[in-house]
């Protein structure tokens, strides 16, 4: 910072320090906080735990006559019990107890003496209360002021005694604008114009460099990156084996929120209850991903109630410290020690997250269910093109066929057809049901047909070789009994033995499910299974379909098997699936195929369940069949049949008319191209896990002591009220209508937690410093008339974050310069009293995302799968867990990826990107709301070496002897410029200077132009590694 400037800030910092006046005392800001901190513990509203039976946290259980004596007698400190014991000279006396490794210090001691002479008046805690916009303060600076924030800056600072300080330059405002909107710095171009735009327009260029700032589309990027944190988002899933997920197009959602200005309201909803909504879109359902973000367990042993107990607890706690800016984890085991909410409030929130049908052991190698495929947008226009487009074929084909008449004499034709149908070789294993006892028989689609089971019978195929890893092709048709509502046709499962077991369900089931075909397949169902149903195939009662799946088998390289490997026929036409589960796992390559018998018609589960229809032509072939291959085995079979029966008509047409009509012909083969990139495009879709809800709900219980296995009384969802305001009139008792309470206008915390963490963002901290927490042991607010102007505001404003941020970093207190006396630092060390600008050291993603930007080696592209950028070579050895599961090896990602901004890092939580963990990125394995804040050697040693920036410092240097000018004077100052946002001042310059000398003359060929770009690579990694680059300031 120039000394003329720096000088000025201190001279007016100094001239106005003055001690502040004493305070009248207010119960929630100098009172609560003591008790709290020293007495509810053992005098709060858990009565298990409470001492005495004294409470401390009521006036009235404070002032409850004991037998003549109370702990509170207001206005008469030497009667009340509270004041004899905290200045007992006894020590067995005294409160707090020694061994509750609690003090009182003497001012304490002072002010709650003072406050019960005062009248030891109590009063609800301050963010229980309704926030009221309250009347802007009157300083006597008001001229200082740009925005109405600044009005309750100014009034805290001169109640103080302090004055603001000066205004920061413009270019520093902007570089300080763009980190804290963008997450990038500003280039010097733009630096420029924008200081030669304020030097013309004044306010209005600092307006329109904050417009500009907020439609970047590199906003929506910055503001997700807080609250991937806070809604835990990751790419693996935690614990052991920490295998892979697929989230990344939730955070695309929340990128395109913010970036759309989306109310904040609806941001809330659309997250806790998209799928809730009248006839939610897909983006909302995406959305609903926030509540799946939780780690999920996938070590064999476990219990699985256990662990889906921990899942909806988990939501439970990322709802309170996310959105009520409280710790209702606290009340789990028992009523919160601190804060005015129950156990059985706790269960109440509990209820709200214990209906979504998802299983506590799942997540091994895939996502767990329930799962949603949510295509991109480039996919979803895809789609729209390729469904509009076949239905305008169909369309055409209808018209076409609507006067065609099957004709008896054609039926030598469509022998003709049939018999030319190019059919594979013989099936590895069939049945033609023609003889046999174990099924009664009548008439199939060829000869006879198995028509139910004998009793006692266990008919299967003979053995074939079967497992993930190789392809298969199963092939039969039915005819279902309007009993068959979910019926076997082919199983190997193994249902007999005991749920629990981790081979339960495993094995191949082939089933009928309400008209379409299910396909299970894997070690356990159904979550180390894949489960994929057909959607369209119209199998009904009493009807002959052909039913073919096609299962490819493992690509090379697969370390899991995938639903898309799956492929339905409903005669001789493949169908569109819905992938009900998919995460099967996959057999060793060295390991050879078991062999397999596929049960027909029954399976060995408890209840035995049987298929009541006909079956006819089961075959398996030990290889994927070809579509055309699929077809040809329905038409063999299925063309003759319907020519001798006159019908399905469908068939018959479907086989003549385009013989005759070459339009049609045209039109159907068109059809059939189109639709199969149709499917294969919906089998490339990614998938993320959502919440559902089941029907009819699960019961939720009060778990006595928090244990799974504990229930104790029945409840059902629900708020406290009394504490946090009523339910909104209508609401469904819900998520949805948890979204609607959240989102009260009158609503105590919501819009208070919500503001104060984006203030947060902007200032270094929140006015409440523990974002985290707003209850009884949180800080009370810096400015408190603040705090509630800004969430009115947010509120009456539409919930609008854009006008929110543009308000604040307009204001003039934002706009100080950071720089502070001795004197002030000392008066106010962490700028509590805000009597500068903001300074402070940028997060994780932003130095190494500035880092790439001043190289300009930075890659621009919004949303996409999460990348893999450098990182140590050996850093998962011995660390992650040795399996082969996805997610267990960092593959390098190539080209552009290997650039691109942080957030599309792969996050896997039990070893974060290093470079993320250095700076304090969490694991994210829990909802955090406020990152720490250190400062190691290891930060110093990784801007130094590590590949990411010394690379950055290569290509930035190979960017100074490109744009930087022909002289080293104009080369340093571009540099400089470049990483800071300003010139240096003469000092600095003799420094780079200096430097850059100095490390040219000590390599070997000075001169040469790969010295030359050597040294300045040495400079560039200082510069990078300057306090002021790595600063907000």
């Amino acid at each position: 910072m120039p000394l003329l400037r720096l000088a000025f800030a201190v001279l007016l910092s100094v001239s106005s320090l003055r001690p502040a006046e004493k305070r009248v005392i207010d119960f929630g800001r100098d009172i609560r906080p003591i008790l709290s901190e020293n007495c509810f513990h053992c005098h709060g509203q858990d009565s298990r735990t409470r001492m005495a039976n004294l409470r401390l946290d009521t006036f009235e259980g404070a002032t409850r006559d004991r037998g003549g004596r109370a702990a509170l007698v207001p206005g008469k400190p030497e009667q009340s019990g509270i004041h004899q014991r905290i200045t007992a000279a006894t020590p067995a006396l005294r409160m707090p107890p020694a061994q509750s490794n609690r003090k009182l210090t003497p001012e304490q001691i002072a002010l709650l003496t003072r406050w019960i002479a005062e009248g030891g008046q109590y009063a609800r805690h301050w963010s229980f209360v309704p926030p009221r916009r309250p009347a802007l303060p009157k300083a006597a600076g008001a001229r200082w002021n740009r925005q109405p924030i600044d009005a309750f800056v100014l009034d805290r600072l001169e109640s103080e005694g302090l004055r603001p300080s000066p205004a920061a330059a413009p270019a520093v405002w902007l570089r300080r604008a763009s980190l804290d909107l963008t997450g990038l710095p500003p280039s010097p171009a733009v630096v420029g114009a924008f200081e030669k735009d304020v030097a013309a327009r004044g306010e209005a260029a600092y307006e329109a460099a904050a417009d500009r700032l907020l439609a970047s589309p590199r906003y929506g990027e910055r503001m997700a990156m807080d609250w991937l944190d806070v809604a835990r988002y990751a790419d693996t899933h935690g614990f052991n084996n920490d295998a892979s997920r697929s989230m990344w197009r939730w955070r695309d959602w929340v990128i395109e929120a913010f970036n759309a200005n989306m109310p904040y309201d609806r941001f809330l909803t659309e997250q806790l209850a998209g799928d809730l909504l009248p006839d939610p879109t897909l983006d909302q359902r995406i959305a609903t991903g926030y509540g799946r973000n939780h780690v999920i367990n996938s070590e064999g042993g476990i219990i699985d109630e256990e662990y889906r107990v921990e899942y909806v607890a988990d939501r439970v706690r990322t709802l309170g410290m996310s959105w009520l800016g409280l710790t209702l984890e606290c009340a789990r085991c028992h009523d919160h020690k601190y804060d005015p909410y129950t156990q059985r409030d706790y269960y109440r929130f509990f209820a709200f997250f214990n209906n979504v049908p998802e299983i506590g052991e799942d997540g091994r190698v895939g996502n767990a269910v329930p799962i949603l495929p949510a295509p991109t947008r480039e996919q979803q226009a895809r789609i729209r093109e390729l469904e509009d487009a076949i239905a305008a074929l169909e369309a055409n084909m209808r018209r076409r066929e609507a006067p065609w008449r099957w004709r008896p004499a054609d039926a030598a034709r469509v022998r003709a057809l049939a018999a030319a149908a190019k059919v594979p070789e013989a099936p590895a294993a069939s049945l033609d049901c023609e003889a046999g006892p174990d099924f009664h028989r009548s008439e199939g689609v060829a000869g006879q047909a198995c028509a139910g089971l004998v009793d006692g019978a266990r008919p299967a195929l003979p053995p074939v070789p079967v497992s993930r890893r190789t392809p298969f092709t199963l092939s039969v048709w039915v005819n279902p009994s309007p009993r068959d509502a979910d019926a076997p046709l082919l199983s190997s499962a193994d249902y007999a033995r005991n749920r629990a077991s981790t081979g339960w369900g495993g094995g191949i089931d082939l089933r009928l499910i309400e008209g379409e075909v299910e396909f299970r397949f894997g070690q356990r169902y159904p979550a180390y299974s894949m489960v994929v149903r057909s959607q369209g195939s119209r199998i009904a009662a009493g009807k002959w379909t052909h039913v073919a799946l096609v299962f490819s088998g493992a690509s090379p390289g697969a370390n899991r098997a995938y639903a898309s490997w799956v492929r339905l026929f409903a005669d001789g036409r493949e169908v569109a699936l819905r992938v009900l589960n998919d995460g099967a796992q996959i057999e060793a390559k060295a390991d050879k195929p078991p062999q397999v018998k596929l049960r027909l018609g029954w399976d060995n589960s408890p209840g035995g369940a049987r298929f009541a229809g006909r079956l006819d032509e089961v075959s398996v072939w030990p290889r994927a069949l070809s579509p055309a291959e699929v077809a040809a085995v329905f038409s063999s079979t299925g063309l003759p049949h319907a020519a001798a029966a006159g019908g399905p008509v469908e068939w018959l047409r479907d086989a003549i008319l385009p013989l005759e009509d070459a339009g049609y012909a045209e039109a159907a083969a068109q059809r059939a191209r189109l639709h199969a990139e149709l499917l294969a495009l919906r089998r490339d879709v990614p998938f993320v896990m959502v919440m559902e809800e089941m029907a009819p709900p699960r019961r939720t219980h009060v778990l006595l002591r928090g244990a799974y296995n504990a229930p104790g009384e029945s409840v059902e969802p629900g708020v406290p009220e009394d504490l946090l305001g009523a339910w909104p009139a209508g609401a469904p008792k819900n998520r949805l209508g948890l979204a609607k309470w959240l989102t009260r206008p009158d609503h105590p915390l919501t819009a208070r937690v919500v503001v104060n963490r984006f203030w947060q963002q902007l200032f270094g901290q929140g006015l409440v410093r523990t974002s985290e927490n707003f209850g009884l042991q949180g800080e009370w607010p810096s400015h408190p008339d603040l705090l509630d102007w800004l969430a009115r505001e947010f509120v009456d404003s539409g919930w609008d974050v854009k006008a929110l941020l543009r308000r604040i970093v307009l204001s003039a207190a934002y706009r100080q310069d950071s720089a502070a006396s001795p004197a002030l630092l000392a008066r106010d060390p962490e700028n509590r009293l805000l009597a500068r600008g903001p300074r402070f050291r940028l997060p994780a993603e932003v130095i190494r995302d500035q880092a790439l930007e001043i190289a300009g080696l930075l890659r621009h592209r919004l949303g996409g799968p999460s990348v893999y950028p450098f990182q140590p070579a050996d850093l998962y050895k011995g660390m992650v867990v040795a399996a082969d599961y996805p997610g267990t090896t960092w593959t390098e990602s190539t080209g552009e990826d290997l650039h691109r901004r942080s957030l599309y890092t792969f996050w896997k939580r039990t070893v974060p990107h290093p470079t993320m963990t250095v700076f304090d990125a969490p694991d994210r394995e829990f909802c955090v709301v406020r990152r720490s804040t250190t400062n190691t050697p290891l930060q110093a040693l990784t801007l130094l070496n590590d590949p990411i920036f010394v690379e950055a410092s290569r290509r930035f240097a190979g960017r100074i002897l490109r744009e930087g000018g022909t002289t080293t004077a104009s080369r340093l100052d571009f540099a400089f410029r470049l990483a800071t946002g300003r010139p240096p001042d003469a000092r600095e310059r003799a420094i780079l200077q200096s430097t850059f000398d100095r490390m040219l003359a000590g390599l070997p060929g000075a001169g040469t132009a790969e010295a030359e770009l050597t040294a300045y690579t040495m400079v560039a990694n200082m510069i990078l590694n300057l306090d002021e680059v790595l600063t907000k300031g």
